[in-house]
């Protein structure tokens, strides 16, 4: 998309942010689970407990759903793990097709490569497709990763993976591909040294996101990570990963997200006013439909059409208590939205965050791994 074309998409997503809050139309960022089949069982997965049923939507009832719905500017594939519906390919290029889809963002395990490189050759034959990031879930080197994910040869596979695709990429330049871990109270030292890997390892791959861990995690144990510490974590990864995020698309974003994460997490209520279920909106593997991921389904697809879920009075009344700040979080994709097509909101974080500043300074070699125990 060209310059004037961004601007105008900026604008009409703005004026979205005004509709008013009992019809406010398809939204135009939507996450839809496409699945509930894992081969995995990580620690800090807060969807552990619907993992692996036997309810997910069939391929006609996703059908139905995409065309029930208007357009679409962004779409953000979750699962379980995505690239194991075997319908993956036919899923993106029926939302492409049927609601203008222009950039969908799917975050991988990056266990199945044959599958993966697959579906993404089909997808990326449709021409109106400007954008797709491969977001490889990564959460420290090999010995690590692969316990905390419990998977045997996991990082490995991930790694053959991400080599198949850069590829790939190389043929056809849409395709991006991403890194990102979820930060916990254990791992920054793992994912200070995973950063340095990636960035040395990995030439094709031009981001690696910090998330900061959220929801009911499987393993209960596990906490958030130190502030301070989780700041200077993304300061190490900021400085090493500048040469590839300039010009990178979205890339102004990061810095402002990074500090609205930060604010909120540190204040522990909306420091942004979050627009979940203006901007965004979430169906689960089943036919749940909610705002967001932090509040209980509102309605299902089984029962009713999308439109008429989102529209309806449990709608217009969840939507009414996230205005009134009634919950927070530090979900990238409800915090970002809210910032970047809110004027003030925008200026607000801007001036914080300052995101035209350049990084500096030498980039510290990470801490010597642990000896084992």
């Amino acid at each position: 998309m060209n310059t004037l074309g961004r601007v105008r998409r900026h604008f009409r997503l703005m004026r979205r942010t005004f509709a008013p809050r009992d019809k406010p139309g398809t939204p135009p960022f939507l996450i839809l689970f496409v699945n509930s089949t894992c081969n995995q069982t990580c620690e800090h997965c807060f969807y552990w407990r619907n993992l692996n049923r036997k309810d997910d939507l069939s391929i006609d009832e996703i059908h139905r759903l995409s065309e029930s719905l208007g357009p679409i500017d962004n779409l953000n594939l979750s699962g379980g793990e995505p690239f194991i519906r075997k319908e993956f390919g036919e899923i993106c290029r029926t939302f492409i097709r049927n609601n203008g889809v222009r950039e969908i963002y799917v975050p991988t395990n990056g266990t199945m490569l044959d599958r993966t490189v697959a579906s993404l050759e089909e997808v990326l034959k449709e021409p109106g497709l400007e954008l797709f990031a491969v977001e490889f879930s990564l959460d420290g080197l090999q010995a690590y990763h692969d316990r905390f994910r419990g998977m045997k040869g996991a990082f490995d596979r991930s790694m053959a993976t991400y080599d198949a695709l850069a590829d790939l990429q190389r043929r056809d330049p849409r395709l991006r591909l991403h890194a990102i871990s979820t930060a916990t109270g254990e791992n920054l030292d793992e994912i200070r040294r995973l950063t340095t890997y990636l960035y040395e390892r990995c030439p094709s791959m031009d981001h690696h996101n910090l998330a900061i861990i959220r929801g009911e995690r499987k393993n209960p144990s596990l906490q958030g990570p130190a502030l301070v510490e989780y700041s200077a974590l993304y300061d190490y990864v900021k400085r090493l990963w500048a040469p590839r995020e300039r010009g990178r698309y979205g890339s102004s974003v990061e810095p402002m997200l990074q500090w609205a994460k930060m604010r909120t997490a540190e204040a522990q209520r909306q420091v942004i006013p979050c627009q979940a279920g203006m901007l965004t909106g979430v169906v689960y593997s089943n036919g749940d439909v909610s705002v967001c991921e932090n509040h209980a389904p509102i309605g299902n697809l089984r029962e009713k059409s999308f439109p008429e879920i989102w529209h309806s009075d449990a709608a217009r009344a969840l939507r009414e208590q996230i205005a009134a700040r009634a919950c927070y979080c530090t979900n990238e994709i409800f915090l970002w939205p809210s910032f970047t097509y809110r004027p003030g909101q925008l200026i607000k974080v801007m001036a914080a965050s300052k995101p035209w500043r350049q990084p500096s300074g030498p980039v510290s070699a990470p801490p010597a791994p642990a000896a084992p125990r």
